[in-house]
């Protein structure tokens, strides 16, 4: 038995290592800046969690894991290499936790925590009980991991920091590969090169299973005998060369529907109670997968029409006067535009967006794209850049900016953005709250107000 200490337990990505190093019998504690609901029910199964940095923390810890956003400056980290404790980052403990387990890697710029929890209830579906590492809370599952009996391991691959590179997976499935995390990587060819060196990672015998819609991830699909020699290539996508194609979708205002076509005897209806085109897409590549680890698309997708889907991945937070409000984790270009076009069904209303920018360096490498996207919605706001603790705050008013090209209107926080939405909502439409910061609260308040005034009225 091991001890660990991590180092922003109350993460997603760490929280998820933290639970399955505890289920493997390893003593685990923790800490983090405040209160954080996964490092809270961590503490309620075992862990010992601190709500703050200070270096007695990592006193009998035999390693330490830290996440990307904290390095030496850290005292828990720099008071575990002064005591000559090793110091592992979190693909260090995914290897840990890999060894000896068939992977299963879902990787992509976007897509990846949906599409993680669809592959593993898809595999569940057919009889098997992999372990499960995820970037979102499945809603089914209320974590964002689980430790399986078998010996099979589900993992979203973030890319950010490189550290999908450390995984040898049997399955890597790739939902798209565009340029983001300008911070790690410079330029959208250092994007292609990290995909490229992770699907050269997959085991001989193993299979790309790879979105031909996107033409990043068809890129890499298409490299064959040449960067791909023995393993296998399955691509899925709406595209009419894709080997699982998504046909006669229909989205309706509880979801989507579609049939899928490959090599199947006859085409495999779909159900979700997922909003989107881009969720169809995510499903498909769930399905091509779990069909090459043999489990029966058939049986894949019945369990499809149960799933309830990730926190903060258009969840609908409640309706209020007539308003609903929907919360999102979208943060680029592309994911915007996506949860726009996949909320237009929900409503006859109009779809109004509330936008916080998540780090300033991605919202200056994408501000042109930004102001599009936020131009696709009927009316915008837009909320002060999260900064995360990777980038100092934004002195340069970008999204301030941001708001002028957008046509949109700028608030310094999520209770100022509650009051502009109230301001403007009306009865039927929807609002849609997107960043990958601190800005749902603002969804929740808004729901409060417009409560308030209709009381009032």
């Amino acid at each position: 038995m091991t001890k660990f200490h991590i180092v922003g337990i109350g993460g997603m990505g760490m929280s998820a290592v933290a639970r399955l190093l505890m289920a493997r019998g390893d003593t685990v504690s923790g800490s983090d800046k405040g209160s954080w609901p996964l490092a809270e029910a961590l503490a309620a199964d075992g862990a010992t969690v601190a709500t703050a940095f200070e270096a007695r923390n990592v006193a009998g810890a035999d390693v330490v894991v830290r996440s990307s956003a904290y390095g030496d400056a850290n005292p828990e980290v720099a008071a575990a290499r002064a005591a000559g404790i090793p110091v592992w980052k979190r693909e260090d403990a995914w290897r840990e936790l890999a060894r000896g387990k068939r992977v299963i890697a879902v990787a992509g710029t976007h897509g990846k925590s949906t599409t993680t929890a669809l592959a593993w209830t898809a595999l569940r579906a057919g009889g098997l009980d992999p372990s499960l590492i995820c970037g979102a809370v499945l809603r089914d599952l209320g974590t964002n991991a689980y430790a399986g009996r078998d010996d099979m391991l589900v993992i979203e691959a973030d890319e950010y920091d490189r550290a999908f590179l450390v995984l040898e997976p049997e399955i890597a499935i790739v939902t798209n590969v565009e340029h983001d995390h300008v911070d790690v990587f410079p330029t959208y060819a250092d994007v292609k090169r990290a995909f490229a060196r992770f699907a050269s990672g997959i085991i001989p015998g193993g299979w790309l299973v790879a979105c031909v819609d996107d033409p990043g991830a068809a890129e890499l699909a298409g490299k064959g005998d040449a960067d791909l020699a023995g393993r296998q290539v399955a691509t899925y996508g709406m595209d009419s060369l894709a080997g699982y194609r998504v046909v006669e979708l229909v989205q309706r205002a509880d979801g989507v529907s579609f049939d899928l076509a490959g090599p199947f005897e006859s085409q495999v209806p779909v159900s979700l109670r997922l909003a989107g085109a881009h969720n169809a897409r995510n499903a498909a590549g769930a399905l091509a997968a779990a069909d090459a680890a043999g489990v029966p698309a058939t049986a894949a997708a019945k369990s499809f029409a149960t799933f309830g889907g990730t926190e903060r991945r258009l969840e609908e937070l409640g309706a209020a006067r007539g308003v609903t409000v929907v919360d999102d984790y979208a943060h680029h270009p592309t994911e915007i535009r996506a949860s726009i076009e996949g909320m237009r069904a929900r409503t006859r209303g109009r779809v109004i967006v509330l936008f916080q920018p998540h780090t300033p360096s991605r919202l200056r490498a994408f501000f042109d794209d930004f102001a599009a996207a936020l131009r696709t919605a009927d009316a915008s706001v837009v909320a002060e850049t999260f900064s995360s603790a990777r980038e100092a705050a934004d002195t340069a008013a970008g999204a301030k900016a941001l708001a002028a090209s957008a046509g949109a209107a700028y608030v310094v926080d999520a209770e100022a953005a509650a009051r502009a939405l109230a301001d403007r909502a009306r009865p039927g439409d929807l609002v849609l709250v997107l960043g990958a910061g601190d800005i749902r609260p603002a969804g929740v308040r808004l729901l409060a107000l417009l409560r308030e005034r209709g009381s009032a009225a």
